[in-house]
């Protein structure tokens, strides 16, 4: 039986329109610093690279970690209005910030922002298309793939223009207009739609949960632990590169503009795979494929950086696909779960945790490269990182539910 939704096309509609926008603003304040580090620095004097590095994955742990209650208090609508709100003034404020350590306090107001949002989207999605989970999973994971490349390829010509405030400014003007959806969309559930009962178990197509077995905290839970790894790790990767690895193409004689393309090209191909493993991972006979090649393709990468930066195109290139553990997790928030209520519990749970232990590592990757004034030793870490991943990852893409835990 495939699962229908209890809402209209009209009301999906604008839920899509939400998705869409909300999506494409879960990076950008990130990815858009990247490449101008040394544009912002006369201004803003003791940046610290690593510090802005670590940051979004500490406030996307503890922001994250707090979207259930949000959820409970707000309702998914106001939620996300609310979460953008924090991103359009967070970005705005930095963008005239004069002081490291207010633009550094702006940047956390952002990234709580983008912390909610980030654990909203699966369980939105589910809510709202529960029949059409894999391809709406695909258009999340291509827009938070455009909202990591797109700024950071754009972000040196905008800088040398207009200045690297503008280009941290610019944000705020997408973020704003996310907004605009779940406004109505919040107008719409305290009206019309308020008495529309919650999508149940069976609404939605699905077995009901088995009445034996107890439910459990999702913390007690040991495919949750493994989503955690999966995409702990996963982040790990992703905001390690986005930290450093223009500082790195840099110090091997490539130039700022096209470090920051390069950076641009490493989110760019991922649009591929954020397609195709939310679509087709649910029905793949072994999932686990998809965590091995991950894992394969981020060692790949990792190692023909260090070792042939010359091919540094090519490997930005093969590196890229490593990120389909990123789309993959996301989808298994919903696959592993029955009701969005349960996909809201183990997407916060999930990227809580998972955040945390990604936010080791930007740090360590600049601490080691410090420490040792070269790169063999952080790319030596990222790739034991991705050996992890690929022995703890496993039991995630087994076929169990949170509810019948």
């Amino acid at each position: 039986m495939t699962p229908s939704s209890i809402y209209s096309p009209k009301i999906r509609w604008l839920a899509l329109v939400g998705i869409f926008f909300v999506s494409l603003n879960l990076r950008a304040a990130v990815t858009s610093l990247s490449a101008i580090y040394r544009y912002m620095s006369p201004d803003l004097p003791g940046l610290d690279i690593s510090l802005l590095g670590t940051l979004p994955l500490l406030a996307f742990a503890l922001f994250g970690s707090l979207s259930s209650r949000l959820v409970h208090r707000l309702g998914f609508e106001k939620s996300l209005v609310m979460s953008m709100f924090l991103v359009v003034i967070g970005i705005g404020l930095r963008a005239v910030s004069h002081s490291f350590w207010i633009f550094v306090v702006c940047t956390i107001v952002a990234l709580a922002g983008m912390g909610f949002g980030n654990v909203l989207m699966p369980p939105v999605i589910k809510k709202y298309f529960p029949d059409h989970i894999g391809v709406m999973t695909a258009l999340y994971s291509v827009m938070i793939a455009i909202s990591a490349g797109l700024p950071s390829a754009i972000a040196v010509p905008i800088t040398e223009m207009a200045g690297w405030r503008s280009n941290v400014g610019l944000w705020a003007v997408t973020a704003a207009l996310a907004m605009i959806p779940w406004l109505f969309m919040s107008a719409l559930m305290g009206g019309s739609l308020a008495h529309l009962p919650h999508p149940s178990v069976e609404s939605l197509g699905l077995p009901p949960p088995t009445a034996k077995k107890p439910h459990i905290p999702v913390y007690k839970w040991p495919v949750a632990w493994s989503m955690v790894m999966l995409f702990g790790i996963s982040m790990m990767s992703m905001y390690s590169m986005l930290t450093w690895l223009p500082v790195y193409l840099v110090s091997r004689g490539i130039t700022n503009a096209a470090a920051g393309n390069m950076l641009f090209v490493y989110n760019i191909v991922g649009i591929v795979h954020s397609i195709l493993v939310p679509i087709y991972l649910g029905r793949m006979k072994h999932p686990y494929l998809i965590v091995l090649l991950g894992g394969v393709l981020q060692i790949a990468g990792y190692l023909g950086f260090l070792l042939m930066p010359s091919g540094a195109w090519l490997w930005a290139v093969v590196a890229a696909p490593g990120l389909m553990t990123i789309p993959a997790t996301f989808d298994l928030i919903n696959l592993r779960t029955r009701t969005s209520i349960g996909a809201a519990s183990l997407s916060s749970f999930t990227q809580g945790a998972g955040y945390v232990l990604a936010a080791a590592g930007p740090f360590l990757t600049g601490k080691l490269q410090a420490s040792t004034g070269g790169w063999p030793l952080a790319f030596g870490f990222l790739s034991v990182m991705a050996v992890v991943m690929l022995i703890a990852g496993g039991a995630a893409v087994q076929r169990r539910y949170l509810e019948d835990a």
